[in-house]
């Protein structure tokens, strides 16, 4: 695998050294520079040989997840705490899932409002598939057990790790990922009729 980590970081970035004013997930001319930036590098993983990869490649993985010390750790997702709305999220994010064929993912938090209509989920998911999203998460606020990259954890369980710690689960993992890269500041967001991404 080739991996790849802090793309919002980068883009947001090079977009304030070159004067632009918007921010990767929120602005076309960011988002852009962001699929460019995938773009070359799934060119340059698809045009390099590797000696121990799938016929001779490697492929092409975003990083995301928890981190021993604060460092951009998101791979290609957006910054937490700052994300619009679902829609305008998976839109924004969806164009990178071509390029890495080893793996890429989001995490939404949706306002808790959402369980009480799951058919605004089953579209929010339809449309997201018909942008070119290969997979993500629906975390609902409210919800103790939440997605934190590539495992799950308790909420609960946190505040208890830190007080007595733990040798039988993730929960040391999604306490780090708490304390280093902000994942208990994603946005809960509602999923409106308005919003709504329709495939019917």
């Amino acid at each position: 695998m080739f991996g790849m980590y802090g793309l919002a970081e980068a883009v947001n970035t090079l977009c304030e050294k070159e004067g632009i004013e918007g921010r990767y997930g929120k602005d076309e001319q960011a988002n852009a520079l962001g699929y460019r930036i995938s773009e070359q590098l799934a060119a340059f993983v698809e045009n390099t040989p590797v000696k121990h990869g799938w016929k001779h490649r490697a492929m092409l993985h975003v990083q995301s997840g928890s981190a021993p010390t604060p460092a951009p750790r998101r791979g290609a997702r957006l910054p937490y705490g700052d994300e619009p709305d679902p829609v305008s999220h998976l839109l924004a994010v969806a164009p990178h899932h071509k390029h890495y064929h080893s793996g890429i993912s989001d995490i939404l938090t949706l306002e808790e409002t959402v369980k009480r209509n799951p058919q605004a989920v089953v579209q929010l998911c339809l449309g997201a598939f018909r942008a070119g999203m290969r997979e993500f998460t629906a975390n609902v606020a409210g919800n103790d057990l939440v997605r934190v990259t590539g495992y799950m954890v308790r909420l609960s369980d946190l505040e208890k790790y830190r007080e007595a710690g733990s040798r039988t689960n993730t929960t040391w993992l999604g306490e780090e990922a708490a304390r280093n890269t902000r994942i208990l500041e994603r946005q809960p967001r509602v999923v409106s009729h308005e919003q709504q991404m329709r495939f019917s």
